[in-house]
Order: structure tokens, then C-alpha cells, then sequence
């Protein structure tokens, strides 16, 4: 698979991956959210993102996933390497 081919199909892996929504916050929240998405080198849509995906899983609403994306769970010696 050419390098190209191998970033198209990342790509639509990702675009299929990810969902948009919209949400309306107060703007002294929004200028917080950006000043601490800027300190973690993180866009703000992705340091949301972070922060939702940490709280869901730290409260039993998402499985861990490894390094890898898998849920750790899922670990083998295959697909831990």
C-alpha cells in the first residue's frame, strides 16, 4: 500500500471515528478550557476531549485502553508489542 493510500485510509479511520457535537458553555469557562488545552499543547476540541474520555473511564463508563487503543482487556502478546 502506497503512502498515500496508507494516510487515506487513517484518515477515513479517524473521520469514522469521530463524532461532532455542539455545546453551548459560559465564555469565562471557554477562556479557561483554552488557556489549559494551550498549556497541554493540546487543541481545545482534543483537550475535551481528554478530559471527557479521562472522567468516563476513571468511572466505570469506558474501559481503559492500552497504548494501543485496545481495551486492555484485550491485550495478548500479539497485539502488545
Amino acid at each position: 500500500m502506497s503512502r498515500a493510500a496508507t494516510r487515506l485510509v487513517l484518515r477515513e479511520e479517524h473521520e469514522m471515528q469521530s463524532a461532532q457535537m455542539l455545546i453551548a458553555i459560559d465564555p469565562t469557562l471557554k477562556a479557561a478550557a483554552e488557556r489549559a488545552a494551550r498549556d497541554n499543547a493540546r487543541s481545545l476540541p482534543s483537550f475535551i476531549e481528554k478530559l471527557l474520555s479521562d472522567h468516563l473511564t476513571a468511572n466505570g463508563y469506558l474501559r481503559p485502553l492500552s497504548d494501543h487503543g485496545i481495551p486492555v482487556s484485550q491485550l495478548n502478546a500479539e497485539n502488545d508489542g
